[in-house]
């Protein structure tokens, strides 16, 4: 029985970020895939700002970005083509750039693949399917069987069980590990039904199509979105009273693409009918057995952050999983995996609804009304995205969020001595203080000694320190009132002070949060 640290089953964008970290901490994983390599058809297609930071703290950020776009305007239509939304992507973020990207998801997955390759303890079994999941008490057992492509079977004469510590299940939809913890799912009760073509035109520049739209006709909601630096994504939604098989053939597909575009024009990548959800798993984990990505929840694609939740999911349990394995922290730690991440991407999934009940709209007299809703003024602005309400984050009496607490922190170049280099390349994936040299200076012996024994880096703004060269963090401290962040591994607050007694006192918090 060959033994590793972790197991990852599912080898998608949040199985490979997720291996590629414990990798990067000293771990051994195996990584368990039904199919030869990824799935070579597009999927997903936007990925937001604060994934784009995750690629460049994976080093892989020049990689990426040679096969994604900035996002411009994402502009929601009527049947009329008037504005109703006008959601401005060009706008600075926090994280430096744009606030949204657009890719082609086969270019995302063969960069991460060929990161994976070779990496010291990293195990690849792809054409290998798991058939069964075992939480042993100290461990978790899989089965896994050679599984052939060609016919679709398993060769359960060749199975072999590996054992590990932890089993993260980023194994899909019909995920075997959320079978094996015995989650619930919870449906927010968004349901319909979506052609997705892709295509690669022969003239990209010259299509006449918006940039990013979702064009909110009851005739046929469309969604039109680059994919990538050479694809173009439509979306049509299916009727209630339509017959889904009827838009499975190619004809179909050119029919609904002849507005914009005729068969002469490019290349059908592909065509497929999905049907969009809106589904949370009560219950991420259950001893060693956890699950994350499209395991965990899944949501309509409107506002592009199916895929991004997913790699939010591997980004927070990373950390929390090495700080286990490493014996730093007890295995109490991988229980505010699932209080931290539940309630985002459930904020998440909320937005996504809302925003698809405003195109998801057949019924011409409902459109009518909308429209003027809209026109009238009389709709909110989307709410800003959600940050963490619960677990590794400083909190009052209460138990309540401390202010700045579980929220997402800006990125910015630190420069000194000539030197520039980026925020998460001077943390290094580990807990960092950021504040003003005379507060460091202030803070007394024994808050000094607990940050160095939880492994905090203090980082120093001002002289004899750091420069923020965009200003965003010391901004970002200016703004709500204090000289002190405690920053997580994975970009979020713990927790901010306004004095070296406070500062201590987040200290405390954290080391009661980590060590219990």
């Amino acid at each position: 029985m060959r033994s590793f640290d972790v197991i990852v089953i599912g080898y998608g964008p949040t199985g490979k970020v997720l291996a590629r970290q414990l990798s990067d901490f000293g771990h051994s994983v195996a990584v368990v895939e039904r199919w030869p390599a990824a799935y070579p058809l597009p999927r997903a297609v936007g990925y937001d700002h604060e994934i784009r930071r995750m690629f460049q703290a994976l080093g892989l950020g020049r990689e990426i970005e040679a096969l994604s776009r900035p996002m411009n305007h994402y502009v929601w239509y009527n049947a009329d083509w008037k504005v109703l939304i006008d959601l401005d992507e060009t706008r600075e973020s926090i994280s430096g750039g744009r606030t949204g990207y657009l890719f082609n998801q086969p270019d995302l997955e063969r960069v991460l693949e060929q990161d994976l390759a070779g990496r010291p303890g990293v195990t690849l079994l792809t054409s290998h399917e798991a058939t069964s999941v075992i939480n042993t008490g100290a461990g978790a057992e899989v089965r896994v069987s050679p599984f052939d492509i060609t016919t679709r079977r398993i060769d359960a004469s060749r199975t072999e069980t590996l054992s590990a510590r932890y089993v993260v299940g980023c194994d899909g939809a019909n995920s075997l590990v959320r079978q094996a913890i015995g989650s619930t799912q919870f449906d927010h009760g968004f349901d319909a039904q979506w052609l997705v073509v892709d295509v690669r035109p022969h003239d990209l520049a010259n299509l006449p199509v918006p940039d990013a739209a979702q064009w909110c006709n009851p005739e046929r909601p469309t969604t039109i979105v680059p994919s990538g630096v050479a694809n173009r994504r439509w979306e049509f939604m299916i009727k209630p009273d339509e017959d889904a098989d009827a838009f499975a053939s190619e004809d179909k597909a050119w029919e609904l693409l002849a507005p914009w575009m005729k068969r002469s024009d490019g290349e059908l990548v592909r065509h497929a009918i999905y049907r969009f959800r809106s589904l949370l798993a009560q219950g991420w984990r259950k001893g060693p057995l956890l699950i994350a990505g499209d395991a965990a929840h899944v949501m309509p694609p409107f506002m592009g952050q199916g895929m991004c939740s997913g790699l939010r999911d591997a980004w927070n349990l990373g950390w929390k999983l090495d700080r286990v394995l490493t014996g730093r922290s007890s295995e109490r730690l991988l229980d505010a995996y699932e209080k931290e991440r539940a309630p985002h991407v459930d904020g998440y999934i909320r937005l996504s609804m809302e925003m698809g009940k405003v195109i998801c709209v057949p019924d011409p007299e409902a459109a009518k009304a909308r429209d003027a809703a809209f026109f009238n003024g009389a709709v909110p602005p989307p709410p800003p995205f959600p940050g963490l309400i619960a677990g590794v984050i400083a909190t009052d009496e209460a138990g309540q969020p401390l202010p700045g607490a579980g929220t997402l922190l800006p990125h910015d170049e630190l420069e000194a001595s000539g030197r520039s280099e980026r925020l998460d390349a001077v943390t290094g994936r580990a807990f960092a203080l950021i504040t003003a040299a005379d507060n460091v200076g202030a803070l007394d012996a024994d808050s000094r000694a607990l940050a160095e024994r939880l492994g905090v880096r203090i980082i120093v703004l001002g002289e004899g320190g750091y420069h923020d060269v965009h200003g965003r963090l010391s901004g970002w401290l200016a703004a709500n009132g204090v000289s002190v962040v405690l920053a997580r591994p994975d970009f979020y607050a713990f927790g901010a002070a306004a004095s070296p007694a406070a500062t201590g006192q987040l200290l405390q918090q954290l080391a009661a949060r980590l060590v219990a």
